[in-house]
């Protein structure tokens, strides 16, 4: 295929202090083996000197932009910023340390051609740094599904199959990460991003697409997760509880976005087929969990005055859940194991 005869394809890179990984993720991205790309670059006000290495390739290298936003527009923000300067349909997300194959664009591209297909999910490898604990490394190579035991060939998936094949994961971020989508922009929207998640916002994201849309899965790891302790995701697991307001935003992107998308797959339409296949009491009884989990590890009393201020304290707080001890905590742990199990809770 001549470079004419191929879509361009917009590989976009949102910034904040990256420097450390920024230069191996802009050489993954400037050898694709696929040549008709923009790469769009947008910083999000670094203090290090991500910018300058960006700005540094830029000068050797016309198809990447650099743009630095007139201010801090946050994770998300950014997110949606770097889509905005694209000049391109298609969207290939790439974090600032993380890696594509040299032959990803190329044969995600090559799928949502073939199959007429908006949105393209590929495979992916993790990237452990020597900072992260053995604990975080089984979860995201054990806990974690696996993509292709979900998605067990490569043809186009309709948002019934998919609601199926993944019900049984919903619970944890069963998809992946941004950078493995290719997506047209015209199914994009900056509402795909709502504003009451913060950990889960690209699982978020990725549901709101692949219930809606058909799908293609190319069953090749095409990209690499880097694991590191200086993530957002890492991050966000840590706490300090003396200071309140930080406690809360711990326990929000902890416990009480899981307990809202337990919320959601009752209550929210898009969520009607996957709802066919996982009983209510299930959802009720990860919810249940998922509360139980916080009492344990955070102090009841701690917890509790934070789900009582929460939108969501109707559906949180029951006759069980409004109430706690050591006890009744490894009573339901006992006959909730099953449940466990099955879900991966």
């Amino acid at each position: 295929m001549s470079l004419n005869n191929t879509p361009l394809v917009s590989i976009c890179i949102p910034t904040y202090n990256g420097a450390s990984f920024i230069k191996e993720t802009l050489c993954s991205a400037i050898n694709q083996t696929y040549k008709n790309i923009e790469i769009i670059i947008t910083d999000d006000h670094s203090t290090d000197n991500t910018l300058a290495i960006c700005n540094s390739f830029a000068k050797k290298d016309n198809r990447i932009k650099v743009y630095k936003n007139s201010y801090n527009l946050g994770l998300v923000g950014n997110w949606c910023e770097v889509i905005k300067k694209t000049s391109s349909n298609w969207i290939k997300y790439l974090f600032q340390d993380d890696l594509l194959e040299f032959d990803c664009v190329e044969k995600m591209i090559a799928c949502a051609l073939k199959y007429n297909s908006n949105f393209v999910i590929c495979d992916r490898e993790y990237i452990f740094e020597d900072d992260v604990m053995e604990k975080t490394k089984n979860y995201y190579s054990n806990k974690l599904p696996k993509l292709n035991l979900i998605f067990k060939s490569e043809h186009l998936y309709s948002p019934n199959e998919i609601s199926q094949e993944i019900a049984p994961h919903i619970f944890n971020n069963c998809i992946g990460e941004p950078p493995v989508f290719l997506f047209n922009k015209k199914c994009f929207s900056e509402n795909d991003y709502p504003g009451n998640y913060f950990q889960l916002i690209d699982y978020i994201f990725v549901l709101n697409k692949i219930l809606t849309n058909n799908v293609i899965f190319v069953n090749e790891n095409l990209v690499k997760f880097r694991i590191h302790n200086s993530s957002e995701s890492s991050k966000n697991k840590k706490v300090d509880s003396s200071n309140k307001k930080a406690f809360n935003k711990f326990l929000y992107v902890q416990h009480y976005e899981k307990i809202q998308i337990c919320n959601e797959i009752i209550n929210n339409p898009l969520f009607k087929e996957i709802k066919k296949h996982i009983p209510i009491k299930d959802i009720l009884a990860v919810k249940k969990w998922y509360v139980y989990e916080s009492y344990k590890n955070h102090g009841f009393k701690n917890v509790i005055s934070f789900y009582k201020e929460s939108k969501l304290n109707d559906f949180i707080l029951d006759n069980e859940t409004s109430k706690y001890n050591y006890v009744l905590y490894k009573i339901f742990k006992l006959s909730f194991k099953k449940t466990r199990e099955k879900y991966s809770v």
